[in-house]
């Protein structure tokens, strides 16, 4: 049976088969959770919702029955624990989903492909919203992703158009642009498309109005501007700039940079120049102390704003979940810094990486776990000479040498105070410029001063506490704003622990959450479950149905709540390449939260929470797109799935489980990834498939291969994953790396060979990998004229324009084949042609396989001091343990650079290269092995290595590092 979502529900040709709203609503609610049986009861209180406390099974039987008269008795199944769609039900909405992610997976050159597909995916809709006429409450995750998909695909669609250069190519791009913008008339990126196709069809005063149409909805929407890449884009069109060429979008740096301040900062000259004092006298650890509110987060990103150019500065919002642990902190600022910590300590690796650097660390909002962020903290100080801090915590670290800078209130007029000191006073002057951001057009009277000296009094100048006071200005004059605030506010800065720091703005934020209508608080409350920013397409996903009177009927326009909220102050926009993000006041969400609580939707919200991120990447193979989107939501990611771990919640778990570890692994953050997918296979509440994924995401996220019985359980997972072919393909490249290791090298060959057949026949996205992998495999049992041949093929296939999962994935393994077949200056030129590409496209640092195989090339090539630096790089990468065979292969290659320079340490580090070796069972190639052999032998005849203490990594290391020091000093 074929099944239509896209557009009003239908199932098979005829669309008057389904008649009734408690039938399509129990289809679509078959059809939104199908591959799993789904009890009557779990079916009653989902579709009948509080009509099924009057009722019983027996209703659910009767609706099943009667679709199965109309769509066939073979359409739903029924199973001991409930009823399921067939099997082979075939779904629009699935077919979209793999046009598009097919799409997103081609490389540019090949836009005729691109085009077709997108076409076809979006020809699948029949109408303008998905699931239309099935109940709002049913599809509140699936319809929102599925809109969200379907504007993406536009988006590219219209790009691709528009590069395409053709007249009838722009006007399809210029009418699909036109359409996406009528329907999300706030998506900055669409009105870019819309503006470019009209200008360069000749019509430059419809591009310049569709310009001051965003710019007037963005005004009276949100209160905000179009962003500096809209704007200039306008600009251009304004002087006919005949070089306006559409450019294609690559995903965004996900490396975190210091934010700028979005409003102007008002009476904290002091702060700041003693700020700028204490760096300049050697102070290596500030501590911004304060209350909720008073705007510490705002003065750190003026003061990294106000930096001199040259300054290396780091941004780091640390995780805001109560019990942190020092690891996770770490994991913070390594992702802030574009770094990897492999499988070994976080800590130790993240000191190892930062050692020689002179970072400013800016950490924000260390007080929700300030024991985890001073034990970091500490351990940096110690081992990183050059790093200074300056963290932002409700409460001091307690470390010695902390200097402790304490952020107050702004100062307010004394009573009586005349109308100098009242227009100089800090607390006034931030009051009146936030009034002007609400109410451009209020003029103050001088009773109007009053009123605002005795409004920041009543206050206490708290930053926060004004500025939701300024936000109802849209509404109210200042008189009104007076007497909203008659009594006094309950403010206790000096309170210390959580609850004291709820309640420190609980007046303040409760006044302003009340004066919201009632279906805005409860918005407001849902809104309170997200850890980070989120944009529009979640917010209405988690927040779902909410009724639009109080007798339930209708159904709220949630973005237009939202949108109320922005305004209100109630949410921050957080703008981020061209597109709105929003994000909510820490003190706003604590006290959302209590609300959701209170209301009794706590549990109801977190599922539509861990539902919209498990179904963001569900079912699709890893890309740019996703590490991007996981690292921008990073945070939600992180809570959605600590949520379905504590709810044993088997329909998200085993999702977002997936989807983070494919992030781990691309950004090589094992032991993270290890520790949750651990904690998801202990649940039990798995599917067979998930629990197979995860046992092979357990094996590639591992810091080294385990042996003999990984390998054999890896082999367990074929049949299991054979009608998967997504998995089966990782499977058998994975399965190859374990003989490798080893030097059984016919086995290797074997595996990585099913890899390719897999990749050619059934999974095309992963045939680079594969053959890069076949290739190494060629290379290692001597079959080089073949291997050479397999990593032309691969890089063939990703050499137009590699996306960075190429990169990082395929360009390694290409190389390793052509230095393995005796071709190592071809493998330089790939790697260095590589190199910076990853950190521009996504912003993190190559991995570490990128300097270990540069490395090993160069002293193919006879640059040993190339070498020698490159593998003085990747010891950071390996300081806190982890890979035996890469510390040994690091240590092997290290050993033969210092022989070739002369330089000192070479037997001892060519002996602590072999005990790591025997340790993890594991050899090199026989290329590698050959140079190794070839370089020390011409170390003096009779030098011997000293006596090690086993496994002394950190003696080895220093003799390295020395080396490569004093040859950038030579």
């Amino acid at each position: 049976m074929d099944y239509r979502v896209l557009g009003a529900l239908q199932a098979g040709p005829d669309p008057t088969v389904l008649r009734g709203q408690r039938g399509r609503d129990v289809l679509a609610l078959l059809l939104t959770r199908r591959g799993r049986p789904l009890s009557p009861e779990l079916i009653l209180d989902a579709v009948w919702e509080n009509d099924a406390v009057r009722l019983d099974a027996s209703v659910v039987h009767t609706v099943i029955a009667r679709l199965r008269r109309a769509l066939g008795h073979e359409a739903i199944t029924r199973h001991d624990t409930g009823y399921q769609l067939a099997p082979e039900a075939c779904v629009d909405a699935d077919e979209f989903t793999r046009l598009v992610t097919q799409a997103r997976a081609l490389v540019p050159e090949r836009h005729g492909e691109i085009v077709d597909l997108l076409r076809q995916a979006l020809a699948l809709w029949t109408g303008p919203e998905a699931y239309a006429g099935v109940s709002e409450s049913l599809v509140a995750t699936d319809r929102p992703r599925l809109h969200e998909l379907r504007d993406i695909a536009t988006e590219q669609l219209a790009e691709r158009l528009l590069a395409d250069g053709s007249p009838d190519a722009a006007a399809d791009a210029i009418l699909l642009a036109t359409e996406l913008t009528a329907r999300e008339p706030l998506r900055e990126r669409a009105h870019e498309l819309l503006m470019e196709g009209l200008y360069r069809a000749g019509r430059q005063a419809e591009a310049l109005s569709a310009y001051d149409g965003l710019r007037r909805a963005l005004r009276d929407e949100l209160g905000i501007d179009p962003s500096p890449t809209t704007s200039a884009l306008y600009a251009r069109i304004l002087a006919q700039d005949i070089a306006i060429r559409p450019a294609v979008r690559s995903p965004g740096s996900s490396r975190s940079a210091a934010p700028r301040p979005r409003t102007p900062t008002i009476g904290r000259e002091r702060e700041l120049q003693t700020l700028a004092e204490h760096d300049a006298s050697g102070r290596r650890l500030v501590t911004l102390v304060g209350p909720g509110g008073v705007g510490k987060s705002h003065l750190l990103t003026e003061y990294a704003a106000r930096l001199p150019d040259g300054t290396s500065r780091l941004y780091v919002e640390l995780p805001c979940i109560g019990g942190a642990t020092a690891a996770e902190v770490a994991e913070s600022i390594a992702r802030a810094a574009g770094q990897t910590l492999g499988g070994g300590d976080p800590i130790d690796t993240l000191a190892s990486a930062l050692r020689a650097s002179d970072y400013l660390l800016l950490l924000d909002e260390a007080e929700w776990s300030v024991g985890a962020c001073a034990e970091v903290v500490q351990r940096l100080i110690t081992s990183c000479p050059g790093i200074r801090f300056v963290v932002t915590s409700r409460v001091p670290l307690d470390l010695i040498g902390e200097s402790r800078l304490i952020v107050g209130p702004l100062p307010a007029p004394a009573v009586g105070a005349g109308s100098a000191e009242l227009v100089a006073s800090p607390a006034v002057r931030l009051f009146v410029d936030r009034l002007a951001d609400y109410a451009p057009d209020l003029q103050l009277s001088a009773d109007d001063y009053e009123r605002a000296a005795e409004i920041t009094r009543r206050t206490d100048g708290l930053p926060l506490a004004l500025e939701i006071v300024a936000g109802q200005a849209v509404s109210s004059s200042v008189a009104d704003l007076l007497a909203l605030v008659e009594s006094p506010l309950d403010l206790e800065s000096g309170d210390r622990d959580r609850e004291d720091r709820q309640r420190s703005l609980r007046e303040t934020l409760t006044w302003s959450m009340e004066r919201l209508s009632t279906p805005a608080q409860a918005v407001l409350a849902r809104l309170g479950v997200f850890a980070g920013s989120f944009d529009m397409a979640a917010a209405e996903a988690v927040v779902g149905h909410v009724p639009a009177s109080p007798d339930g009927l209708g159904a709220l326009d949630v973005p237009a709540v939202i949108r109320t909220l922005i305004r209100e102050a109630q949410l921050q926009v957080d703008r981020r390449d061209g597109r709105l993000r929003m994000r909510m006041l820490r003190t706003v969400q604590g006290l959302a939260r209590e609300r959701l609580a209170a209301e009794g939707e706590t549990s109801v919200t977190m599922q539509r929470y861990r539902s919209w991120y498990a179904a963001r990447w569900r079912d699709q193979p890893l890309s740019d797109e996703l590490v991007v989107d996981v690292g921008t939501s990073y945070a939600d990611y992180v809570a959605a799935l600590r949520s379905a771990l504590a709810a044993h919640d088997p329909e998200t778990q085993g999702d977002l489980t997936i989807t983070l570890s494919r992030y781990w692994f691309f950004v090589e953050t094992g032991s993270e990834g290890i520790r949750f997918v651990r904690a998801a296979l202990a649940t039990g509440v798995l599917s067979e498939r998930h629990t197979a994924i995860l046992r092979l995401l357990e094996a590639a996220l591992l810091p080294q291969d385990q042996g003999v019985e990984q390998r054999r359980a890896l082999d367990e997972l074929v049949p299991l994953l054979a009608n998967d072919p997504d998995w089966l393909g990782r499977l058998h490249i994975l399965r190859s790396v374990g003989p490798y290791v080893h030097g059984d090298f016919a086995r290797a060959l074997r595996c990585a060979g099913e890899g390719v057949v897999i990749a050619r026949g059934r999974a095309g996205h992963h045939l680079p990998e594969a053959l890069g992998a076949y290739a190494v495999m060629l290379a290692a049992v001597g079959r080089t004229a073949e291997a050479v041949s397999a990593s032309e093929e691969a890089w063939r296939l990703i050499a137009a324009r590699p996306s960075a999962i190429d990169l990082t994935q395929v360009v390694p393994k290409v190389a390793l084949a052509l230095m393995d077949s005796d071709h190592p200056r071809e493998a330089l030129d790939i790697l260095d042609r590589a190199l910076d590409r990853v950190s521009q496209q996504i912003g993190l640092a190559p991995t570490s396989l990128f300097t270990i195989n540069a490395g090993w090339a160069a002293l193919g090539c006879g640059e040993p001091t190339i070498a020698l630096e490159r593998f003085a790089r990747s010891l950071d990468h390996l300081a806190g343990g982890g890979d035996l065979l890469v510390t040994g292969e690091v240590l092997s290659g290290a050993s033969a650079a210092l022989a070739a320079l002369g330089a000192p340490g070479a037997h001892e580090v060519a002996a602590l290269a072999q005990e790591h070796l025997r340790a993890g069972a594991a050899v090199l190639s026989p290329w590698q092995a050959r140079i190794v052999a070839r370089h020390l032998d011409l170390l003096p005849e009779g030098a011997t290595a000293p006596v090690l203490a086993a496994l002394d990594f950190e003696h080895g290391a220093a003799l390295i590092r020395a080396a490569a020091d004093q040859r950038q000093c030579d």
